[in-house]
């Protein structure tokens, strides 16, 4: 679909170059995650601790779908009966979850850096307890590439939004640095934490 193919083929090319299996990416401003054969592999964790499940943003189902004004909707399936869907306007990528047997909840990703023009990564990162069938997710971890500058739109900024899945909203936005994604899984396994506002 056209996606204002100038825009957003600058906001892709931030998000190559990994091989780590995270949905977070590796420390780097620019990677996201990494190749659709790891999604399902748990991240090394402790049995009693929180452990990592992720699944991919680029295999959804299209659900809905308006070429002439650049626009659709896409339902993403998740671990624990909970679901994704994708909404793509105008070269901005929103998220709203769906809890098991609920309806969509927006989690308001543009808001947070003011409406600009962004890009998802091609995964995200689901923390919970529980191994196979029982695994239950209580935190998501989505790469947001931002551009935070119009002058600037082919430097986004590869944040990580840390998303609590009880309050169904986000709680904590990281910025690039070292340790980024170790620290979004602190902040996804600790205390719950207010709901972050949009600028």
């Amino acid at each position: 679909m056209n996606r204002i193919a100038a825009a957003l083929s600058l906001l892709l090319a931030a998000c190559s170059g990994q091989s780590e299996p995270t949905t977070a990416g590796t420390d780097s401003p620019a990677a996201t995650a990494a190749t659709t054969e790891a999604f399902d592999k748990p991240a090394t964790a402790p049995a009693s601790g929180p452990v990592s499940r992720y699944t991919s943003l680029k295999d959804c189902k299209l659900e809905e779908l308006r070429e002439d004004e650049d626009w659709s909707v896409s339902r993403c399936a998740g671990p624990g009966g909970f679901t994704l869907m994708v909404d793509y306007g105008d070269a901005r990528d929103d998220l709203r979850v769906v809890r098991p047997g609920g309806k969509p909840i927006e989690l308001g990703l543009l808001q947070l850096n003011g409406g600009g023009f962004n890009s998802l990564g091609d995964a995200v990162e689901w923390r919970g307890t529980g191994a196979g069938a029982a695994f239950k997710p209580t935190a998501l971890i989505v790469r947001n590439n931002a551009v935070e500058s119009p002058e600037r739109p082919e430097q986004p900024t590869g944040f990580l939004v840390v998303i609590d899945l009880a309050q169904a909203c986000a709680m904590a936005q990281i910025r690039p640095s070292a340790g980024q994604n170790e620290a979004a899984r602190r902040i996804a396994d600790g205390p719950k934490q207010p709901c972050l506002k949009g600028r």
